[in-house]
């Protein structure tokens, strides 16, 4: 069957229990499908099904099976016409698998073709950029990323794109500068975020500072050192940025086969962290063993004088005069209280600035894939060797 005549559904809502599932019917024949199924509340059992909505218009009533009786209760909208005659309706039902399940085997029984979200975004015509749009909104989980890609959707990036290519004159080497800074202070976020890894010596306070800023109770706390055994991790927003967060075993000697398991578990996550912020008990202070692994983490490295409620610690910075960062100068020391937040707004600070990160205006153009990176480097170095063809061919792939 070619794309043309294809119609297809797909759910977009994520599997499991929920109290709406949308289901999006794209084609030529989806109102038809759509027809043999669908019974609006003002119709008698005994009247004709498939009076369908208006355009941009909901219906209310029952998806019913072959011999009229309801599977479920639905709201039906008629999303318009793309690609000449092709009708694009969501079918929002129950969110239990059960209802979910009954509805799209009754539409694919009426002569739809169930594929993925992937598939049905190209049944609709959608341009590649909004295509990666679409798939990085399913992933996103702080509404600044949200709101950024949405922005994306709407046409931001295509539009710079655009003002670019038309024509590739004096500017757009800066305006292709201006985009690719972009990415390397949001965009690059919102493709992969980064792990931010707490780590320490045992009992330091890094379960829970890892619930102080995810803002709920992922990771068991306990007085007793040794608690984490394994690392936990959590989605969380620093002032909108999506990081991962990562709360790691405490470094030590390790006492047992599991403790030194989760040791090492501990050291890989180190080695991939973009940020690692290291605890440091304030009223025990730095060991040798602290000052031997910041100097190996070097500028990925915050050190974190923790739990000043409990040992007094007022000072906003604390400076270790025997650690250094290649040699040049003495590492300091943010100082917080993760249980009552004093110096917390300082350490998500410091971890933004460590990032990088700059949250772009509204509106603004951002990259968000790495390959419309790539595209655009490939761009930049075709238009500084003078091959203009060449560019506007790689920014055309975006």
């Amino acid at each position: 069957m070619s794309d043309s005549a294809e119609s297809a559904l797909t759910v977009l809502t994520p599997p499991g229990r929920g109290g709406i599932a949308v289901v999006r019917c794209v084609g030529p024949a989806v109102e038809d499908a759509l027809s043999q199924c669908f019974r609006p509340v003002r119709s008698s059992p005994r009247r004709k099904l498939g009076v369908m909505p208006p355009l941009g218009q909901l219906a209310y009533g029952h998806v019913v099976d072959a011999a009229g009786q309801a599977l479920d209760e639905v709201i039906l909208y008629n999303a318009g016409v793309v690609a000449g005659s092709t009708s694009v309706f969501e079918v929002n039902c129950h969110g239990g698998p059960a209802a979910v399940r009954a509805v799209c085997d009754r539409l694919v029984a009426a002569g739809l073709r169930e594929v993925d979200a992937d598939r049905l975004m190209e049944l609709e015509g959608l341009p590649r950029l909004a295509r990666d749009a679409r798939r990085a909104l399913r992933r996103a989980f702080t509404p600044l990323a949200a709101r950024i890609l949405l922005d994306q959707l709407g046409g931001a990036l295509a539009a710079d794109i655009a003002a670019i290519l038309a024509p590739l004159g004096p500017g757009a080497l800066t305006a292709i500068d201006a985009l690719l800074q972009r990415w390397h202070t949001c965009g690059r976020f919102l493709a992969d975020p980064p792990r931010i890894v707490i780590a320490g010596r045992p009992n330091s306070g890094k379960s829970t500072l890892l619930n102080a800023l995810v803002g709920a109770e992922r990771a068991i706390t306990s007085a007793v050192p040794g608690t984490t055994r394994d690392y936990v991790e959590a989605e969380a927003a620093l002032q909108g940025a999506p990081v991962v967060l990562v709360d790691t075993a405490g470094l030590r000697k390790a006492g047992g086969e599991i403790e030194r398991q989760g040791v090492e578990r501990a050291r890989r996550e180190l080695a991939r962290a973009a940020v690692v912020i290291y605890l440091i008990d304030a009223a025990e202070g730095a060991t040798p063993e602290d000052q031997g692994v910041l100097e190996s983490l070097a500028a990925r490295a915050l050190a974190v004088l923790s739990k000043i409620d409990a040992a007094g610690t007022k000072k906003r910075a604390v400076p270790f005069s025997g650690l250094s960062e290649k040699g040049t100068a003495p590492f300091s020391a943010l100082a917080l209280s993760a249980l009552t937040g004093e110096g917390m707004p300082g350490l998500v600070a410091a971890v933004l600035e460590k990032l990088i990160w700059r949250a772009p205006a509204p509106g603004e153009a951002v990259p968000f894939t790495a390959d419309q990176a790539e595209a655009l480097q490939a761009a930049r170095d075709a238009l500084a060797a003078g091959r203009t063809d060449e560019a506007a061919q790689r920014l055309s792939e975006i």
